[in-house]
């Protein structure tokens, strides 16, 4: 991505952090992937993938509008299927006072190393307790196992590193609000699955970002450091 945050010198092309993360996953979690995809198929792995994807921007919508104080009725007419999902995540909504960023693009800088990455991060929001947090969407079949959880408290670390950088805010805590149903099982019904990750705990996840950004620079752009796009063809 091209910078255009205040806290990245101009031009520079960052990486996204979900690039920065897929790039430098275990060698175990690369072979999962791809002992699932041969054990459902390509035709079904590419299926579930998009219906992922999908459910996962009409949850967003639909929260973003919530928020906004507009009508929510046709999200949940347009996909009757998914509203379990929302119905799951409804009760955790209360806990929330006021968003302060919804959909943002950021960025980190790591100054004199020259790295860095930018993404979108999902909520910023002040909670009914007075903190300020950090929240990430998410929905899914079945519960998440310990491993997808620690990517989830990467992004969770990169997200809060940024936006404590560019807006010299302190965040407190930060959720990873999973919202789990199966439409082909709608006997089951829609649970919620929250990861909550405290001051401490997002420190120590930035350091982690910091680190896996660095490797990641060195392993994949010359001389380690971020690239700044030039108009000059002189």
């Amino acid at each position: 991505t091209c910078s255009q945050f205040p806290n990245v010198p101009e031009g520079m092309l960052l990486p996204s952090v979900t690039t920065v993360l897929s790039s430098m996953a275990p060698v175990g979690k690369i072979m999962a992937l791809i002992n699932w995809r041969k054990r459902v198929g390509n035709e079904e792995a590419n299926r579930r993938t998009r219906l992922a994807a999908d459910r996962g921007t009409w949850m967003h919508g639909v929260i973003e509008d919530l928020f906004n104080g507009e009508d929510i009725e046709n999200h949940l007419e347009h996909r009757p299927e998914w509203h379990p999902y929302f119905t799951a995540i409804e009760p955790f909504l209360e806990l929330i006072d006021r968003p302060l960023l919804a959909e943002s693009a950021v960025a980190w800088w790591g100054g004199d190393d020259g790295i860095g990455y930018s993404g979108t991060l999902d909520q910023l929001a002040l909670m009914a307790d007075g903190a300020i947090a950090l929240m990430d969407w998410k929905t899914s079949y079945k519960i998440k196992p310990d491993y997808q959880l620690a990517d989830y408290k990467k992004q969770l670390g990169a997200y809060s590193m940024a936006a404590e950088q560019m807006y010299g805010i302190d965040i407190e805590t930060a959720y990873c609000v999973i919202s789990v149903y199966d439409p082909e099982e709608p006997k089951r019904e829609a649970e919620l699955q929250v990861l909550q990750m405290d001051g401490f705990e997002l420190v120590q996840q930035q350091a982690v970002m910091q680190d896996t950004t660095k490797r990641y620079f060195n392993q994949f752009y010359p001389g380690g450091k971020a690239m700044a796009l030039t108009m000059d063809r002189g």
